[in-house]
């Protein structure tokens, strides 16, 4: 399903996103603590390089510099940049767009991009710069929303929050089918878990802390991958997965 403007530019892409972190902040971003999940699944190791497409306001960023990593983060916004330097302000951060990375190939150990893909003008491309700027054994992390979201089918509506500019909902057999088209092989795919735990780092007190939370947490651990709200896929390139290495 897509969910875009066929004569959107970058530029109003931009500047979508400009108003977007100028007026919510850090409150775009989920708590600095959500991050670290997405560098378990790497296997993400201290030293090595990891670029951050679509890098937002740096949480991410933030949460590789705690572990040793090297990391970089370009993002299409300013305003996002600007937020980022302050969250990370170790790492390398640039303006730029997913599909035009600024780098040597095979620079990184590590590409991720977290809940944006879907908002490329250009999704194939992105992939494409993506691959090329990975070191040959590199590995990739990449969240995506769920077109078959159950949530949206019971409330009658799809689309994430950031849905008005430019959306590509797909379900898991399209995702899975893109990433192998631009030459990835899945090395894992699990459901984002952050709406499952969200209620822990919310505040919440009393009976929503000891009963509800909890008991949604375990609803939503229940519901199918293919059902789930977001995907994260691990990946690494269809070549190196052809020549036997060993994945985790």
């Amino acid at each position: 399903m897509l969910r875009a403007m066929s004569n959107l530019s970058a530029e109003d892409v931009k500047s979508w996103y400009n108003q977007h972190y100028a007026a919510k902040g850090l409150q775009t971003m989920r708590p600095h603590g959500a991050y670290p999940l997405f560098l378990d699944l790497l296997g993400a190791r201290a030293g090595a390089r990891l670029l951050d497409v679509s890098c937002g306001a740096g949480s991410l960023l933030a949460a590789a510099q705690v572990r040793g990593l090297q990391s970089v983060g370009v993002d299409l916004s300013d305003e996002a940049v600007r937020l980022a330097k302050r969250v990370a302000p170790t790492a390398e951060v640039a303006v730029g767009a997913g599909e035009a990375l600024a780098f040597p190939s095979g620079t990184f150990d590590y590409v991720t991009c977290l809940g944006s893909l879907e908002h490329f003008l250009d999704m194939g491309q992105g992939l494409e710069e993506m691959k090329r700027v990975a070191k040959p054994d590199a590995r990739f992390c990449i969240m995506v929303p769920n077109q078959n979201f159950i949530g949206w089918k019971v409330l009658g509506h799809q689309g994430t929050a950031q849905q008005d500019i430019n959306e590509h909902l797909m379900p898991l057999s399209a995702w899975r089918r893109l990433f192998e088209k631009h030459g990835f092989s899945v090395v894992r795919a699990t459901p984002d878990r952050w709406h499952a735990v969200r209620w822990r780092s919310a505040g919440a007190r009393g009976l929503k802390r000891l009963l509800i939370g909890p008991l949604l947490e375990v609803a939503w651990r229940l519901i199918p991958l293919r059902w789930q709200y977001q995907f994260v896929f691990v990946l690494q390139r269809r070549d190196q997965a052809s020549r036997g290495r060993r994945t985790p």
